[in-house]
């Protein structure tokens, strides 16, 4: 005789009032638990759970030394679920007063981006069917972040095969002569053409803006520059997504499938009839402050993002302005006989941007 499984069933109870009109609350059991939520005037929030594919192929999960992780793309693929509404208060908090939301500090000669000052709010609801919302503020500094750069070639080491086929790291550094710590004062005697950056008076580094590296910090200090607005907003809704309960997934456990690696994730969601206006509100009374029993703030000031973090949403801004990223995509030309495929594609398509600009 064969055992029957269970049958997995929601199971509503409406507890009954006396009042024709009042609420009617129900009592929902799902498999994380039972959810209480109400009925009035004949709508009632109902849950959505998916599990949604991301793809490699698509730009929706990167790999991270021995982990994947979702990019900005890839969390605005699971909000399709979530519905997790990202909005922008009308200031943000620079040096103890508030200032118009973003706030973007230009060098006065160049005119290029040196710091952005950005506050973004996400409205959803928990997987519980609360509304939650994360209110984080970013100060993405473009100064910091070349240094930063510099920092990584110069503590990169060389890795080596050994027995057995397993790469070992080597204490012979990749870059030996792209920078060196020092004093303004005290310029470098070994071999290279160098200009000095102060990090904390009175030390700073000595780049040799000769050596491959330190091209490649300039082009991306460049990139940060001209599109520094756009990659702060990246990574500020980035972080939003990925720490929204609704969503709340960092890290994805790959697999390979027939469109290549790909991870799966769990979301859920409340389709409600949630207004702008709604939405408008809950926005305005976090932003001064005032407390509601309505719906819970988590507030946050990002102090510091992740390097690879920072280059993952300058590739995604900067791939969608149609711009090259770096020497992996565009080549290097002072090892390569000829540019690679996209060189010649990045050409073409400025090309036939100025004819149709005539």
């Amino acid at each position: 005789m064969n055992e029957q499984k269970p049958k997995t069933t929601a199971a509503v109870s409406v507890v009954k009032t006396p009042e024709v009109n009042a609420p009617k609350t129900l009592a929902l059991t799902t498999d994380f638990g039972i959810v209480y939520t109400k009925v009035q005037d004949g709508q009632i929030m109902a849950p959505i759970k998916a599990d949604m594919t991301l793809f490699e192929k698509l730009g929706h999960i990167y790999k991270q030394k021995d982990k994947y992780l979702v990019t900005a793309t890839g969390y605005r693929y699971l909000n399709k679920v979530a519905s997790i509404s990202i909005v922008t208060p009308q200031s943000v908090i620079v040096d103890e007063r508030p200032v118009p939301n973003p706030h973007i500090e230009r060098n006065a000669r160049t005119k290029a981006i040196e710091s952005v000052n950005i506050r973004k709010m996400g409205i959803g609801y928990s997987p519980a069917g609360n509304v939650v919302v994360l209110d984080k503020t970013l100060f993405y500094n473009v100064y910091t972040y070349f240094i930063q750069a510099i920092q990584a070639k110069m503590g990169r080491a060389e890795w080596t095969t050994v027995e057995g086929g397993r790469r070992q790291k080597t204490d012979k550094k990749e870059f030996p002569n792209c920078a060196v710590y020092g004093i303004a004062d005290e310029k470098p005697t070994i071999p290279g053409r160098w200009a000095f950056y102060p990090t904390e008076e009175p030390l700073g580094i000595w780049i040799n803006y000769e050596d491959q590296a330190i091209i490649d910090c300039l082009e991306e200090h460049t990139q940060r520059q001209r599109f520094g607005d756009r990659m702060a907003t990246t990574i500020v809704e980035r972080n939003i997504l990925k720490d929204h309960p609704a969503i709340a997934v960092s890290q994805v456990f790959e697999k390979s499938g027939n469109a290549g690696i790909q991870a799966t994730v769990t979301v859920h969601g409340w389709r409600n009839d949630n207004s702008p206006r709604n939405i408008s509100e809950i926005m305005k009374q976090t932003e001064i402050g005032e407390d509601s029993k309505d719906f819970e703030v988590r507030a946050e000031v990002i102090a510091e993002v992740d390097a690879e973090d920072e280059k993952a949403a300058r590739k995604e801004v900067v791939e969608a302005e149609g711009e090259a990223i770096g020497p992996e995509v565009m080549g290097n030309p002072a090892k390569d006989k000829e540019p690679p495929q996209a060189f010649f594609d990045k050409q073409a398509k400025e090309l036939a941007k100025e004819k149709r600009g005539k």
